[in-house]
This record gives C-alpha cells, structure tokens and sequence, in this order.
C-alpha cells in the first residue's frame, strides 16, 4: 500500500530519469554490478525466507537473491519502466509480488530480508525510513545494504559546484541512524575506487545512462565548461577518472 502523500519534483525528476534510460542501464551499470557482488556476500546463507529488495531496478542484485532458497519475494522500484525490463530478463517466482512507488512511502509486508543496491543515498528522510523498515521486519530479520558516500563524484562537485542529487551521507551517520532507530550492526565496510572513461563526455553519457546524473540542470555553457574544466583537471594516460565512497551495511533486528 501506498502512503498518500503529494510527489515532490526531486521526486518526479528521479522518476523520470531511472524511466528514461531503463533499457540502457545494464548495459552502464557496470559498478552497480560489482557493487551487487560484493553485497551478495552479506546475505546470511541458507533459506532467507520472506525478502524485500528495495530499488530493484532491472534486477541487477535480485539475481543474486534468487541464488538462495526464499519463501517469498517482494519487488519495489520507483520507476515502472524499469521493473518492465526486470521482468523481461530474469526469471522470476510465480508467488513475486511488486510494489512500485517510493520505498519511503510504502507499507511494506513483514519479511526476514530486506536488501538494497546503491538505493539509500536517494532516500529524503533516511532515519524515519530505517525505523519503517525495522517496524517491518521480523524479529532476527537482516537489513542488507549498500550506498554512496560523500567522496562520490566529488571531482564533479569540485570543477563547478554541482550539487549531487542524492543524499550522500558519511559512514557514521547510517551506523548512528541504524542503532538509534535499534538495529544492531553486524559489518560497516567503506570501499574506494575511482573508475575511468576515454574523456569527460563517455564519463557524463555513462552516468546519463544510468538516470543518476544531474547534468540536465546544466546549461550549454556550463556543460561545456564542466567537460573543459574537468578534462584538463582530471584527464590521465588512463583516461578521465571518477572517484565513488561507497558502503556495504548489514544490520540485524534483535530477536
């Protein structure tokens, strides 16, 4: 069930974006994908029972839920276009239920699992939301999840003052967030990296390609000073780079 509330325009700009580029995400979303390797290895082993995958784009990450036993499956993403191409290419339980909207805005089901990829930097108010998920899991129920941190794109930031249109909030905050709200913390594991393109425009069109970028707000002189500005400050042998701050978070609701 939907919460009825109105859409902010952040909202509908968020929306719009995941919806247009959905049928080329995969082919860009090559860190998304690491990222989902690497959070995979968080997933308690053995049965998961009832899980809900917030975010679950085109299925990048719910391929990795579908390698254990589950007892059902619960899949929420705030752009319906992109559940279209999820369920064109993965094979999915007949028993799947799908909740499209805002994950901070739905009434979800209890469940034993609820896990996200690169999800929670997008949420608006992320310390009443972690409480709507601890409400809804059952007791010894795992939270698994990963975002970006402050240190994502700064090169970006830097160059002309672009304003990141996620919520990038440091380590210490989700921890602090996770046990106020009465999760106890099982691993909080920070991870670096920089990821390189032939030049600023292939590095601003693969970010397009994956709706997360905000360079429609971005006039053409601007675009074009970003794109000089960040060739000349950035460019290396190996190509433009870009550095990404993310965490990998599993928490635990007591029994």
């Amino acid at each position: 069930m939907n919460i009825d509330k109105p859409r902010p325009q952040a909202e509908t700009r968020i929306i719009a974006s995941f919806s247009r580029h959905a049928k080329s995400y995969d082919k860009n979303a090559r860190l998304q994908k690491t990222m989902a390797e690497r959070l995979a290895s968080l997933i308690p082993e053995g049965p998961l029972g009832e899980v809900i995958e917030l975010g679950c784009g085109t299925g990048v990450f719910t391929r990795h839920l579908l390698t254990n036993p589950l007892n059902g499956l619960t899949l929420n993403d705030i752009a319906p276009p992109m559940i279209e191409q999820l369920r064109k290419q993965v094979t999915l339980p007949e028993s799947t239920r799908f909740l499209i909207g805002n994950a901070e805005m739905i009434d979800f089901p209890e469940a034993d699992l609820i896990a996200a990829n690169a999800v929670f930097q997008w949420f608006c108010r992320p310390k009443s939301t972690l409480a709507h998920l601890y409400s809804r899991l059952r007791p010894d129920g795992r939270l698994v999840f990963s975002a970006f941190g402050p240190g994502t794109l700064k090169e970006f930031r830097d160059t002309v003052g672009l304003q990141s249109p996620s919520l990038l909030q440091p380590m210490g905050e989700w921890v602090a967030m996770l046990e106020e709200t009465g999760f106890v913390l099982e691993e909080a594991v920070p991870e670096t990296r920089k990821t390189f393109s032939p030049d600023t425009r292939a590095l601003i069109s693969s970010l397009q390609q994956i709706g997360a970028a905000p360079f429609r707000m971005l006039g053409v002189s601007d675009l074009k000073k970003l794109i000089r500005e960040y060739d000349r400050g950035f460019k290396t042998a190996q190509g433009v780079y870009a550095s990404w701050e993310i965490y990998y978070i599993s928490a635990r609701r007591p029994a």
